[in-house]
């Protein structure tokens, strides 16, 4: 449905895209983030025909983007980060816009009515927009976005300004649309990639650095494996006994447990077997187990490992969730 080949886009001497290459395939939600700058942004306005490659190929369901750009922005419905909106113009007298200009005509009024209610404007419909709340003018926008029955949306931010119940219901959305649809959904809140999409795609510095499943990209930047262990014992034995463990790494203490116990991270070498080691450990010390699992690595430190190259750490602040001591 969407496909890059070899897409290349240089500002001046700033190659914003280098040798950019990745297939969408239809019914596909798939996350793209990177650091800012990275040029998300970029390979998005030249999928959507605002701006041209400066080499490389870029088709959209079998549209080529400079030979076609109307046919393809016929399939396509864009939520661009910054909300394209008639401050003016009442939110229902800009759907019946967005209609006439999408030629809709007959197919208008069921059009109209079914995404008024996938997007919940009912309560603002006679508002003028430059009224609305930043919520509301997103919802207004994905509305627009949706209005012509595209097969390809791309959205950029399309949760920014919503409230918690809204973000729900957003991505509840666009769930539902993938099973017809192919969604290309940039963000910076991470725990929202993981949540939607299908498959990540992770750009820095123009290039694509990775791309496949939130678990494939886990595994692909994981050397370490990390386990949880909370007993009852003095800290000095435990650090005895756990140091001479096989493939050992280091230690994170957990303080938030009560006095007489400890709860710890554990970091070992991927090549060995550690929770077997750990669990012969516990035999010879005799042990009280109090808690004691694996641990996967959270999608805000794959972000950190696919992209420090670069010193990307700094860009994942939006990122809400931590999942130490639990699964993604």
């Amino acid at each position: 449905m969407i496909e890059l080949k070899n897409v290349c886009k240089n500002y001046g001497v700033t190659k914003a895209l280098a040798d950019v290459s990745f297939k969408i395939e239809k019914g596909e939600i798939v996350g793209f983030v990177g650091p800012n700058g990275a040029g998300k942004s970029t390979a998005m306005k030249i999928i959507t025909t605002y701006t041209a490659p400066t080499s490389g190929t870029a088709q959209v369901a079998g549209y080529d983007v400079m030979e076609n750009p109307l046919d393809v922005r016929r399939v396509i419905g864009y939520l661009p980060e910054t909300v394209p909106l008639y401050a003016d113009m009442l939110v229902s007298e800009y759907l019946e816009f967005v209609g006439e200009a999408r030629h809709l005509n007959g197919k208008f009024k069921t059009r109209y009515d079914w995404v008024v209610e996938a997007a919940g404007l009912q309560p603002v419909l006679s508002r003028k927009i430059g009224v609305l709340s930043k919520g509301f003018k997103q919802r207004t926008c994905l509305a627009q976005a949706l209005i012509h029955d595209p097969d390809v949306l791309i959205l950029d931010e399309p949760t920014s300004g919503l409230d918690p119940l809204q973000i729900i219901g957003i991505r509840k959305l666009i769930k539902k649309l993938a099973h017809e649809k192919t969604i290309i959904l940039s963000t910076h809140i991470l725990p929202e990639v993981a949540t939607v999409a299908d498959r990540i795609l992770v750009i820095n510095e123009g290039r694509i650095v990775a791309d496949g499943s939130f678990d494939e990209l886990r595994k692909k930047v994981t050397k370490t494996s990390s386990v949880y262990i909370a007993v009852k014992s003095a800290k000095k034995d435990f650090e005895a006994a756990i140091k001479n463990l096989e493939g050992f790494q280091e230690v994170e203490y957990d303080e938030n447990r009560k006095r007489g116990e400890i709860g710890a991270h554990l970091f070992f070498s991927s090549k060995v077997d550690s929770i077997e080691n750990l669990n012969t450990l516990i035999r010879e010390q005799g042990w009280q187990i109090l808690e004691f699992h694996p641990e996967k690595l959270s999608l805000e430190d794959s972000f950190i490992r696919l992209t420090q190259s670069t010193g990307a750490k700094d860009e994942i602040t939006d990122s809400t969730a931590s999942e130490k001591g639990g699964a993604a």
